[in-house]
């Protein structure tokens, strides 16, 4: 029975020469398999996909699949995911009494 399953993947961005390691990359994807060990297959084939080779400055700065940080097993039948990302101190000041207006703000294009 196919599954659904998150897998977080960590690639890292290294430079020619002094640097060598310049930023680790973490993305989380989802994806459905047959198995526990097919989608860790299907984890490294996404984190192969996007390894990467460029030249910055007459340097080669490669991202290379480092990690598969986790994987888990969320089931069958999910029609939705939620995904924590980074708590973010305040950078402006509300009160208490402050009221939000999600459906008058549009969400940002990301593609």
């Amino acid at each position: 029975m196919n599954e659904w399953y998150e897998a977080e993947i960590r690639w890292a961005v290294m430079e020619e020469g002094k640097q060598g390691l310049r930023e680790w990359k973490d993305a989380v994807c989802f994806f459905i398999s047959e198995s526990r060990d097919a989608a860790f297959q299907c984890a490294l084939e996404i984190g192969y996909r996007e390894c990467d080779v460029h030249e910055e400055d007459g340097k080669s700065v490669e991202t290379r699949l480092a990690q598969i940080v986790s994987l888990a097993c969320l089931g069958t039948n999910r029609t939705e995911f939620r995904v924590p990302l980074e708590v973010k101190p305040a950078t402006e000041r509300l009160s208490f009494e402050h009221a939000f207006d999600p459906e008058g703000l549009a969400p940002l294009d990301v593609f």
